[in-house]
C-alpha cells in the first residue's frame, strides 16, 4: 500500500529521497526514521512518491514488499482532528472498534474510554504500537496501547505497516504496526489552540498543545519540548429530541412464526419496549401480574404491548408498543475526556560520531462516562418473591393481593430513583528513554537503548449496587413500635440497613440509597522494560547495488498487577466485580536481515530485491518461537512495481490471558450422551481464570501487490495489494456448552478442563480459560490511488486527489466448534466483528500559498446483521444500510511563509448531518445503531488558530 504523504495534499516531505529514506528501519526503527527526518525537508515539491517499507535495513532507494501507508503531519493538520486517532482509526484498513465512543455500557471490564487501534479487526492485540519504532507500555493486560497517552503535539508523521512484521519488529505484529515519528529535529516554536462543538450545541471541546525545539553548545545539543491538553465535555445521553433517529429498534421474536406457517423467525421492530419491568416497578406474576406504581407510588394498569414471543421463544423480556420505557438511549454516547501529555528529549553529540539521547514522557487521560440504569426483572433475586406485607406497597394492592391469595410476587424494576453507574477511569503512562547511537567505517551504524514505561490504571465504577444490602433494604417490614425497618434489623439490630421503598419513582429515602449503593474500584500497574542493541550496514557490493544487514539482540520485561476493592473479591456487586490478580513473562530475541539487490538496469528488468529477515524470540511463559519474512521486488519497467511477501508472525498470550484472576459463578450446561460425562443439563460452578499453559498464536501471511506511477500521466500513482492472513492457535475463552463439545469431539486439552463426579459422572466444574483452538482467515485488497497537479495558468496552487479502499474478501472465525463468516457484517448482536465489504476514503484538496481547502468522502458499504440468515426465513430483513459521510476542511494564512506563520483553519464533520443506520439490538441497553462503523454524533464544526515561529 502506497503511503499517505503530503504528496496526496501537498508536495513538501514526499519526495523519492525522503521516503526512501524513511523506509530505512535499520536495526532500530528509531535509528531510521531519524536518517528519514534528516532527508525530508530536501524533498523537492510535486513528487507524490509511493513508499512501500517494513523493512529494517538503512538503505536508501530500496522498496521493501510489505506494503505501508504514511500519514505526516501535514496531512493530520488538515484533518484537525480532535484526537489524533480519530484520524487514524479513519484510514480503511483500521476498524475502530475500541474507542471513547464504544463499548461505554460495559461496567465490569474496566476498558471504557480507551482508544485503541485495531488493524485489519484482528484486534488490538494483534496491532504492534510504537513511538520511534519502539514500544510503549501497554494500557490493559491484554497488551493493547491506549493511543490517548501518545504525545502528537510534536508528530512528524504516522507509519502503518499493513501486513505481518513480527519477523522485523517483534510479537504482537500479526495484523501489522502503527508507529507514531516524533519530530526530532525541530527547532522553534509551534502553538495550536482549538475548540469544537457539535450541531446539537453539545460535547463542547477544546485542545491546546505547544512544542519547542532549540540546539545550544555549538549545534552538538539538541532539545525539545512538547505540552498538550484536550478536553471533551462528552455527551452522556442520547435525547431523541436533538438526535431523532432513535426509536428503539430491536431484533424480536417474530409473534406470527410458527412453524410452516411462511413467516420469519425474528423481526426488527420499533417501539420495542420492556415487558417484565417498569419505570417505578411492575409485578410480574400472579393475579396482581400488570399491575404498575408511578410518580409518589400511585399503582395504575401496565399497558402490555404485543409480546415478542412465539413457539420457539416461549419467554421474552420485549414487547412491541404498550408502556414506553427503554433505556438504550441513556449510556454515553461519548465520554468525558481530559487527556494531558508532556514529552521532552535531549541529546548531545558526545563526538562527530556518537549522540546521546534521553527520552521522557508522561500522559494522563481521565475519562469519564455513564452507563444505563441497573435493572432488576421478576426472575433476579430480591425480586423473585416480594412480600404481599411489604408495608410500602399502596394499601390497595395489597387488599387486592390478599383477596386473591397472594403471599409474594416477581417484581421488576428498573433504579430510576438510584441513579445510573458511572466510569471513571484515570490512566497514566510515564516513559523513559536513553539511547547511544553511533557510526563508524564506511556506511555502518549501531545503536544501544534501555528503555522503562509504566501505565497506573485507576477504575471506579461508582453508584454500582451492593448485592447484599439491596436485599436487606428491599425485605422491608414493621416493628414493635409500627415503623417501617429492614427485617435483617430485627435480628441483627446494628448492621445499619436502612429500608428502600421500591414502588413507584420519587419514593425511595436518599439515605437508603446511600447505604445500598458504593463503588467497585480497581488499581493497576502494567510497566515494561527493555534492553536492545543493534547494527546496520553494508556488507558486500555487486554489480546490482551493496548487499546490506540489520542484526540485534532485545531483551524486554513486562509486568502487571492489578488489585480489586475487598467486595469485589466474593462478587458482591451487582456489575464491576475486578479483580486482583498479578503475572508477567520475559522475552529475549535476536533478529537478522538481508537486502539482496538482484537487478538493475538489466535486459531482464530495471531493478529487483530480496528482502528476507529471521526472528527467534524466547519467552518465559510459553518457550521459543521463530518468525521470518521473505520478500520480493521487482520492477520491470520505470512505470511498474511489483511486490510479493511471505511471512511468519507471531503473538504470544498476554499477561491477562495468562494470569487473569479466578472469578466463580454458576451456570447451566447441557451434556449429550454419547460421551465420558453423564447425559443431561446440570448447574455448574463455571471457574474463569488465565492458563499459563497457552502457546504462542501462529500467522501465514501473503501479500501479492503492485504499484503504478505512468511516466505520461505526471503526478498520478496507485497502488493494489491483496493479503491472505491465517492465523492459527488462536487463543480464545469458549463457552461451557462449546467446550464439552470440542471434548466430546476429541480435543484432550479442553478435555482436561472438565472436573466430574468420579461415581455419578456429573460435570461439577468447568475451568472456562483461553485455549488454542481457534483459527482466523482473513483476504482482501488495500487500493491507494493519488493524483497531483498544479493548475498553472488558470489558478494559482494545485489539486490534489487521494483515493484510499479496502475490500474485504473473508473475514472467517473457526472456534473449533462453529464457523463463522463476518465480512460484510454490519452490526447488531451477530456482529462480534464488524467487517464491511467495503471502506473508502477520498480527499480531494486545493492548496495555495495562503488558502487550502479539503473535502473528504469517508463511505462504508451497507451489510448483514448474519451471513448465515436467510431473508423471510430467519429474519424479515436482514439488511443493515451502509453510510456515506463528507468533511470539509480549510486554512487561511493570515501572515508570514511556509515557515514562519500565522494561521487560522476550520473544520466540519459529517457536514451533511448523516443519521447512522439503524443496527437493532437485543439487549436491554443497545443503542440500536453500531458506533463502530457509524457516526452518532452528527455534525460537529471545529475552529483553530496555529502559529509557526
Amino acid at each position: 500500500m502506497m503511503g499517505i504523504c503530503c504528496g496526496a495534499l501537498r508536495a513538501s516531505g514526499c519526495s523519492g529521497l525522503a521516503m526512501a529514506t524513511a523506509l530505512a528501519l535499520g536495526a532500530a526503527p528509531s535509528q531510521a526514521m531519524a536518517a528519514a527526518d534528516q532527508a525530508a525537508p530536501s524533498a523537492p515539491s510535486g513528487d507524490a512518491s509511493i513508499i512501500v517499507t517494513g523493512s529494517r535495513i538503512k538503505r536508501d532507494g530500496y522498496d521493501a514488499p510489505t506494503p505501508l501507508t504514511v500519514v505526516n503531519a501535514d496531512a493530520i493538520a488538515k484533518a484537525a482532528p480532535a484526537n489524533v486517532a480519530d484520524y487514524v482509526n479513519s484510514l480503511p484498513q483500521l476498524n475502530p472498534n475500541s474507542t471513547p465512543r464504544v463499548g461505554n455500557g460495559a461496567t465490569s471490564t474496566g476498558t471504557a474510554g480507551l482508544n485503541l487501534l485495531d488493524l485489519r479487526g484482528l484486534g488490538p492485540n494483534r496491532t504492534l504500537v510504537l513511538v520511534d519504532g519502539q514500544r510503549v507500555a501497554p494500557s490493559t493486560q491484554t497488551g493493547a496501547v491506549d493511543v490517548n497517552n501518545i504525545p502528537t503535539s510534536l508528530l512528524k508523521r504516522i507509519d502503518v505497516v499493513t501486513g505481518g512484521a513480527s519477523a522485523a519488529y517483534g510479537s504482537d505484529a500479526v495484523a501489522g504496526v502503527v508507529n507514531f515519528i516524533v519530530d526530532k529535529q525541530f527547532e522553534g516554536l509551534r502553538l495550536n489552540l482549538n475548540g469544537g462543538v457539535t450541531d446539537r450545541n453539545d460535547n463542547r471541546n477544546w485542545q491546546i498543545t505547544g512544542a519547542f525545539g532549540t540546539r545550544f553548545a555549538d549545534d552538538r545539543g539538541h532539545f525539545l519540548l512538547s505540552v498538550e491538553h484536550q478536553h471533551e465535555d462528552g455527551i452522556d445521553q442520547l435525547d431523541p429530541k436533538k438526535r431523532n433517529w432513535y426509536n428503539a429498534t430491536y431484533l424480536v421474536a417474530n409473534p406470527a412464526y410458527a412453524a410452516g406457517n411462511g413467516q420469519p423467525k425474528t423481526i426488527v421492530a420499533s417501539n420495542v419496549n420492556y415487558s417484565n419491568l417498569a419505570l417505578g416497578g411492575l409485578i410480574t406474576s400472579g393475579p396482581l401480574r400488570g399491575t404498575a406504581f408511578g410518580p409518589g407510588g400511585a399503582p395504575y394498569q401496565f399497558n402490555y404491548g404485543t409480546l415478542a414471543v412465539n413457539a420457539t421463544q416461549p419467554t421474552s423480556n420485549f414487547m412491541i408498543g404498550g408502556q414506553t420505557w427503554n433505556e438504550g438511549n441513556v449510556t454515553a454516547l461519548s465520554p468525558r475526556i481530559d487527556r494531558n501529555n508532556v514529552w521532552s528529549r535531549l541529546s548531545y553529540d558526545l563526538t562527530d560520531n556518537i549522540t546521546l539521547s534521553l527520552d521522557g514522557s508522561y500522559g494522563r487521560t481521565h475519562t469519564i462516562g455513564s452507563a444505563a440504569y441497573q435493572r432488576y426483572t421478576g426472575g433476579s433475586s430480591p425480586f423473585a418473591a416480594v412480600s404481599i406485607n411489604n408495608p410500602y406497597l399502596p394499601a390497595s394492592v395489597r387488599t387486592a393481593g390478599l383477596a386473591a391469595g397472594v403471599s409474594t410476587f416477581a417484581y421488576g424494576m428498573s433504579t430510576i430513583d438510584m441513579g445510573r453507574m458511572v466510569n471513571d477511569i484515570a490512566r497514566e503512562n510515564f516513559r523513559v528513554v536513553g539511547a547511544l547511537n553511533g557510526k563508524f567505517g564506511d556506511g555502518w551504524s549501531w545503536q544501544t537503548y534501555y528503555q522503562y514505561g509504566q501505565s497506573n490504571i485507576n477504575v471506579q465504577l461508582r453508584n454500582t449496587t451492593n448485592i447484599a444490602r439491596m436485599a436487606q433494604a428491599v425485605d422491608a417490614t414493621t416493628n414493635s413500635s409500627g415503623a417501617i425497618v429492614c427485617r435483617s434489623t430485627l435480628t441483627t439490630p446494628g448492621n445499619g440497613c436502612i429500608p428502600l421503598n421500591i414502588f413507584g419513582t420519587g419514593v425511595a429515602d436518599p439515605n437508603a440509597i446511600a447505604w445500598i449503593k458504593g463503588t467497585a474500584s480497581q488499581t493497576q500497574k502494567i510497566s515494561e522494560s527493555v534492553v536492545a542493541a543493534s547494527i546496520n550496514g553494508s556488507l558486500a557490493r555487486t554489480w546490482a547495488g551493496p548487499i546490506s544487514i540489520a542484526a540485534g539482540v532485545e531483551h524486554r520485561s513486562e509486568n502487571a498487577s492489578a488489585v480489586g476493592d475487598p467486595l469485589s473479591q466474593t462478587n458482591g456487586w451487582v456489575t464491576g466485580n475486578f479483580k486482583t490478580n498479578s503475572g508477567g513473562f520475559k522475552v529475549t530475541e535476536g533478529f537478522g536481515e538481508v537486502v539482496v539487490p538482484l537487478l538493475k538496469d538489466s535486459r531482464f528488468g530495471k531493478s529487483a530485491d530480496f528482502n528476507g529477515a529471521v526472528r527467534v524470540t524466547n519467552y518465559t511463559t510459553s518457550g521459543t518461537v521463530t518468525t521470518w519474512k521473505l520478500g520480493l521486488t521487482y520492477e520491470p519497467v520505470s512505470d511498474l512495481k511489483l511486490r510479493v511477501v511471505r511471512s511468519r508472525d507471531i503473538r504470544a498470550p498476554s499477561i491477562s490471558e495468562g494470569f487473569a484472576a479466578g472469578a466463580t459463578q454458576a451456570v447451566d450446561v447441557i451434556v449429550p450422551t454419547g460421551g465420558a460425562y453423564a447425559p443431561g443439563t446440570f448447574r455448574i460452578t463455571q471457574v474463569t481464570n488465565g492458563n499459563t499453559s497457552l502457546r504462542p498464536e501462529m500467522a501465514d501471511t501473503l501479500s501479492l501487490g503492485a504499484v503504478l506511477k505512468p511516466r505520461f500521466l505526471p503526478g498520478f500513482s496507485a497502488s493494489v495489494d491483496y493479503y491472505n492472513i491465517r492465523v492459527k492457535d488462536a487463543i480464545t475463552t469458549l463457552a461451557v456448552n462449546d467446550m464439552v463439545t470440542l471434548c466430546y469431539a476429541g480435543v484432550s486439552s479442553v478435555c482436561s478442563l472438565i472436573t466430574a463426579d468420579p461415581t455419578t459422572r456429573a460435570i461439577t466444574q468447568i475451568s472456562r480459560v483461553p485455549v488454542n483452538v481457534a483459527s482466523l482467515r482473513m483476504r482482501g485488497l488495500d487500493f491507494d490511488a493519488s493524483y497531483r497537479q498544479s493548475l498553472g495558468r488558470f489558478l494559482p496552487g494545485s489539486i490534489n486527489i487521494r483515493v484510499l479502499a479496502t475490500r474485504s474478501l473473508n473475514y472467517t472465525l473457526n472456534t473449533g466448534v462453529t464457523m463463522t463468516e463476518y465480512a460484510g457484517v454490519n452490526g447488531g448482536p451477530f456482529a462480534t466483528f464488524s467487517i464491511p465489504k467495503w471502506r473508502t476514503n477520498t480527499t480531494i484538496g486545493y492548496d495555495s500559498e495562503r488558502v487550502s481547502l479539503t473535502a473528504t468522502m469517508r463511505t462504508i458499504s451497507a451489510g448483514v446483521y448474519n451471513n448465515a440468515f436467510v431473508e423471510g426465513v430467519d429474519i424479515d430483513t436482514n439488511k443493515i444500510k451502509g453510510a456515506t459521510y463528507f468533511d470539509l476542511g480549510g486554512s487561511y494564512r493570515i501572515s508570514g511563509d511556509s515557515r514562519r506563520n500565522f494561521e487560522a483553519y476550520f473544520k466540519v464533520d459529517n457536514l451533511l448531518d448523516k443519521a447512522p443506520p439503524v443496527a437493532a439490538g437485543n439487549v436491554s441497553s443497545a443503542l440500536q445503531v453500531n458506533p463502530t462503523l457509524y457516526d452518532v454524533l452528527g455534525r460537529a464544526y471545529r475552529i483553530g488558530l496555529r502559529v509557526r515561529y
